[in-house]
């Protein structure tokens, strides 16, 4: 199975501070189309998201499948990262202690995120980086693609 963490500011909506975020009925941000199509296009038959956004613990899991399928994301699991958010931990650390934890093989994942801290991570893993810019977020697949092609 796929893993994909996924960050939601930035990279699903528009972190722009001169720009409103648009909402939907369900009280949480309505994804940027791109985004969507973006995630949606990586081809693998299971995709498990791994939520590393800071918005993780506002939802239980149940609530997050919610989000995702009323947004059209295909996708076989959501899961967090529980690490606490007052940890002292910075983006690039959380998920590396996440991944050598779960000891998830680095060709089965992929970390979209619009995080500079993440820019530390080691050569191996900023391979499978998608660090996107936090004013426009996921724009496209190319990027994806480029990774799963590795």
């Amino acid at each position: 199975m796929m893993k994909v963490f996924l960050d939601i500011d930035g990279v699903m909506v528009h972190a722009n501070p001169y720009k409103k975020v648009d909402m939907e009925e369900d009280g949480f941000y309505k994804f940027n189309k791109n985004a969507v199509d973006a995630i949606n296009s990586i081809d693998y038959k299971e995709i498990g998201i791994i939520l590393s956004t800071s918005h993780r613990f506002r939802f239980n899991i149940q609530a997050w499948k919610n989000i995702f399928s009323r947004r059209n994301i295909k996708f076989k699991e959501i899961s967090i990262i529980d690490l606490k958010l007052d940890s002292n931990l910075s983006r690039k650390e959380e998920i590396e202690k996440w991944i050598n934890y779960n000891k998830i093989n680095l060709n089965d994942l992929i970390i979209i995120d619009d995080d500079k801290s993440l820019n530390g991570l080691p050569e191996n893993l900023k391979k499978r980086l998608v660090l996107t810019d936090p004013y426009i977020g996921l724009k496209d697949a190319m990027v994806i693609k480029q990774i799963l092609e590795q």
